[in-house]
């Protein structure tokens, strides 16, 4: 693992990678999934409150930050810490798609010849698809689970957080393996094989925020629910 000015090579998938048809179309499906997450966010929540705006542009910041502590050499097969659990349990999913857009699109930005083109791709693995499993977990644990503080942390954020890198990291896995990107025992060797061992780091990191958030600053988190989770227990 490390920490240094190249830490953006094997972030991203680039677009030299994938067919054409295949980039243009995972921007376009993209671009779709942000549109509708831009009309569906709560502006009106977050513009009328001073401290979620700042919380909201820190963890972003914040976030670019750790997405340089990746794993990795070959392009696209690299780890690095994703925050959507995180980002989705304390603004929703929709601020979520849009925060993490803002971050995947300053790291882009960052490269010496920033590869646009490739953000859709990238959109839908770092984005949308641990962001829509973040999601998913937290309303099946509504309908199928009790209502509890253990059941938010240790499923909707601990366990939540596991599943979303790993479902984004076989989706990116599988893909590159459809379009024979790599040799497959290179995709096993440098990504399919760590899989498990950046869950733990990625589900540690989220649900300790998550419980110090709700306990001493539960209003930076959206989704947490006192009159759900606490009252009457």
């Amino acid at each position: 693992m490390d920490f240094d000015i190249n830490w953006l090579i094997g972030l991203h998938i680039p677009s030299n990678l994938l067919p054409a048809s295949l980039v243009w179309s995972c921007n376009i499906l993209f671009i779709l999934t942000v549109l509708v997450a831009a009309q569906r966010a709560p502006w009106k929540k977050i513009a009328s409150q001073q401290e979620s705006q700042h919380v909201f542009l820190g963890a972003i910041v914040l976030l670019l930050t750790i997405w340089g502590i990746k794993a990795g050499i070959s392009p696209g097969l690299g780890f690095h810490h994703l925050g959507a659990t995180l980002f989705t349990l304390m603004f929703g999913w929709e601020l979520a798609i849009i925060g993490l857009l803002v971050t995947l699109a300053s790291s882009l930005f960052l490269l010496d010849i920033p590869d646009w083109a490739s953000l859709g791709i990238n959109g839908l693995m770092s984005i949308t698809i641990p962001v829509i499993t973040s999601y998913g977990i937290l309303k099946l644990s509504h309908r199928w689970l009790p209502d509890n503080f253990f059941i938010y942390i240790f499923i909707c954020a601990f366990f939540g957080a596991g599943i979303a890198i790993a479902a984004s990291r076989f989706a990116a896995i599988a893909l590159l393996f459809t379009i024979d990107a790599y040799p497959s025992a290179k995709l096993v060797e440098e990504s399919l094989q760590y899989i498990p061992l950046f869950m733990f780091p990625e589900a540690f990191v989220t649900g300790m925020l998550i419980t110090i958030f709700v306990v001493y600053k539960p209003t930076w988190v959206f989704t947490f629910d006192d009159d759900r989770y606490l009252k009457g227990k």
